[in-house]
């Protein structure tokens, strides 16, 4: 149990310096319940509560596997030795320095905006098969029916890239030249620049690369880059089956993805409700 003990005070210790903030409560000795305080440190109250929360923070490094009564003891002395530097600090009046004050601030900004959410937002958003449907209509990208495996030789000129094209037509080795000629840090790999799905490339490129058969390339396509040719190593395209079982894989994935910008649009609403009761004054030249 002391090897346990030791490596675990030893973790959470410097952890719980970073994160304990935001977790303690300063609370009047008479408005908590003696039988909920676990430790009394200065003017700090420590309940069972606070302790819960800590011992939260730290579960998913668990992997679900939860903490014995002995290990809680320990979170607990950590716990309080943050609390013995804190009301040190606060001695000092480190609390009042102005770049302390500030972090404080955005860090009740995070907790209330982060609690709001969870509280009043959250409970309220369901997400249905058909949303999920439309979303990924709309964001094709995440689960691709159809990719392409993709070389490249990217050239400064569109002369180079002509005679390149020549060099191709007469039977030279497309990786050979890429890794000869090509400017891009593709070359390295025979110009092979992997899977690529829909929404992957620029416009002009991409146009131009799912038009491609398998064994054939491009000509010069004008890039920020320079000139670009492309040749298709593979086509791969899922079939409906394929699709249902990948979409049934991150389901999980999408309804979050799916509750995200719902949860953002009634954020968005509510903000633009409350602007209209708040005197809000933004000044943007003063920005430094």
């Amino acid at each position: 149990m002391k090897l346990i003990g030791n490596k675990v005070g030893m973790g959470l210790f410097f952890i719980a310096l970073i994160m304990g903030f935001s977790l303690w409560s300063m609370r009047a000795w008479t408005d908590v319940k003696e039988e909920e305080i676990v430790a009394k440190v200065g003017n700090y109250v420590i309940t069972n509560a606070d302790l819960a929360e800590m011992v939260n923070k730290y579960q998913e490094f668990r992997k679900n596997r939860p903490f014995t009564i002995e290990e809680k003891k320990i979170i607990l002395d950590n716990f309080v030795k943050n609390l013995l530097i804190v009301q040190e600090a606060e001695k000092l009046k480190f609390d009042k320095k102005p770049s302390v004050e500030i972090q404080l601030k955005l860090l009740k900004v995070e907790l209330l905006m982060k609690e709001y959410v969870s509280s009043l937002v959250e409970p309220q958003i369901k997400v249905t098969d058909t949303e999920i449907e439309d979303y990924l209509k709309q964001t094709p990208d995440l689960i691709p029916k159809e990719t392409l495996t993709l070389r490249e030789i990217v050239v400064k000129t569109e002369e180079e890239a002509k005679k390149i094209i020549q060099d191709l037509k007469k039977g030279a080795p497309f990786s050979e030249l890429a890794t000869d000629k090509s400017i891009a840090p593709s070359k390295r790999n025979g110009g092979r620049i992997g899977m690529i799905s829909r929404g992957k490339l620029p416009k002009a490129l991409e146009d131009v690369a799912f038009k491609l058969k398998v064994g054939e390339f491009s000509g010069p396509v004008k890039t920020d880059q320079g000139y670009t040719i492309l040749y298709l190593d593979e086509r791969k395209e899922r079939t409906q089956k394929e699709m249902d079982e990948l979409k049934g894989k991150i389901k999980a994935k999408l309804e979050q993805l799916v509750k995200a910008r719902k949860i953002e649009e009634v954020m968005e609403k509510k903000v633009q409700e409350l602007s209209k009761n708040t005197k809000v004054e933004k000044y943007y030249e003063r920005i430094k």
